[in-house]
């Protein structure tokens, strides 16, 4: 049964009244989740029950309606219903977050997205890409993105584009889900319910208002943050957007714990009968899993905190950020795999076959952390780079001197 958030005298909920509803989800979510896997999208009951708990509005602005709230809360929502369903925690914290970008575009683009979409889910595609052409009254846009996660329910996408023959996208386009086909073919392993279809765009008319340079997008303060209070969509987006799969993969992590403990303690060994739960390698194995998961967890919250201090302070973003962002958090993906895939491969070739709810944690933990942003060589490589004097070509990292104080990587003004 679903929790309705209710508004507080100031029209927003809490973060606590958030994750609150999160957690009372997540009963009715596990008794999804194999339907999600089935449907390869998330199921409209699920969808409903998201979205009357106010979980998609966690940072929708609150000019249009939304909650406006201070970096992190998605991370600590998706946490909570990644545990249970971690496509549910997928769209709840990557898809639903989308919504901030809307608020980075130009005013009339925002008020012609939001009036219509009181209830937004946004999708977004990188992945592939399209051309534009300049119009008389706008552009014309024709391409093709994949893994748009969440596409079967969204009422926006936006996606990446290129004016001209260069090798990299020049902007970013706003799309109304009249402009896209839906190709239906995600099959992955895992996160199998997220629904992260190829999208197709055939020479759809695009007004020029919702279209904006790759520039103005990834630079702090673009055109449409004027239009909001908040610092979150005034940002430099790019150590952010890092936190997107932190809930979730904690969360998944969590949940493979949870639901083998609870398999576990009744479990008897198939040749011998013997107890499982009192053979000491299970025990040891499980307090390392604990300690994984745990050390994970402290790295994306202490990661969140730093960025929502830096936002509201109005500071923007240093070289360290940045070093932080791609290493620490790929690195506590790391930590929460190795628990989900040791707790998985522990229950043998029972987990392996069916619907064991932890083998599926483990598939879904498995999936997050192949995505681009969290490829280990690509993210350790420039904190390597940096340390031994290598260039990373990225200039607010190489105009800083690194040195460890404490045990900890800092950066400084490079003389």
């Amino acid at each position: 049964m679903s929790t309705v958030v209710a508004a507080n005298a100031s029209n927003n909920p809490t973060k606590e009244d958030l994750v609150a509803a999160a957690k009372a989800l997540i009963p009715s979510l596990r008794g999804r989740a194999e339907q999600a896997e089935d449907l390869r999208r998330i199921p409209d009951a699920s969808i409903a029950e998201l979205k009357a708990a106010g979980l998609h509005k966690i940072y929708m602005p609150h000019r249009f309606g939304g909650w406006e709230m201070d970096w992190g809360t998605h991370m600590n929502v998706s946490r909570e219903i990644s545990q249970a369903c971690a496509s549910s925690g997928w769209i709840t914290g990557l898809v639903f977050s989308h919504v901030m970008w809307v608020a980075r575009f130009h005013a009339e683009a925002q008020e012609e997205f939001f009036s219509a979409n009181p209830d937004p889910i946004v999708a977004t595609g990188s992945a592939g890409g399209g051309g534009l052409v300049k119009t008389d009254d706008g552009y014309e846009l024709s391409g093709r993105w994949g893994f748009t996660s969440g596409i079967d329910h969204a009422n926006g996408a936006m996606v990446t584009a290129k004016l001209g023959d260069g090798p990299v996208f020049t902007h970013f386009v706003l799309l109304q889900p009249s402009d896209w086909d839906n190709e239906g073919n995600w099959t992955a392993e895992g996160l199998r319910g997220t629904g992260s279809h190829h999208i197709k765009v055939t020479g759809a008319k695009i007004p020029a208002y919702r279209v904006i340079t790759l520039q103005d997008m990834l630079s702090p303060n673009p055109p449409g943050s004027k239009l909001h209070d908040s610092y979150i969509y005034k940002v430099r987006p790019a150590a952010y957007q890092k936190s997107w799969f932190a809930g979730i993969l904690v969360g998944t992590a969590m949940g493979a714990l949870q639901d083998y403990a609870a398999l576990t303690k009744t479990r008897k060994g198939a040749l011998f009968g013997e107890s499982i739960v009192d053979q000491v390698p299970v025990q040891v194995r499980v307090g390392e899993a604990v300690a994984e998961v745990h050390a994970a967890n402290l790295i994306v919250e202490n990661f969140c905190t730093m960025l929502h201090e830096r936002g509201a302070a109005g500071q923007d973003i240093v070289g360290e950020d940045l070093l932080s962002a791609k290493r620490d958090m790929t690195f506590a993906s790391r930590l929460c795999l190795k628990a989900a895939e040791r707790l998985s491969g522990m229950m043998g070739v029972s987990a392996q076959t069916g619907r064991n709810p932890v083998q599926r944690h483990f598939r879904d933990c498995r999936t997050v952390t192949t995505h681009i942003e969290l490829q280990w060589d690509h993210a350790m490589a420039p904190t390597g780079k940096h340390l031994l004097g290598v260039p990373t070509d990225d200039p607010l990292i190489d105009g800083a001197e690194m040195a460890i104080e404490d045990g900890n990587p800092r950066l400084g003004t490079r003389v």
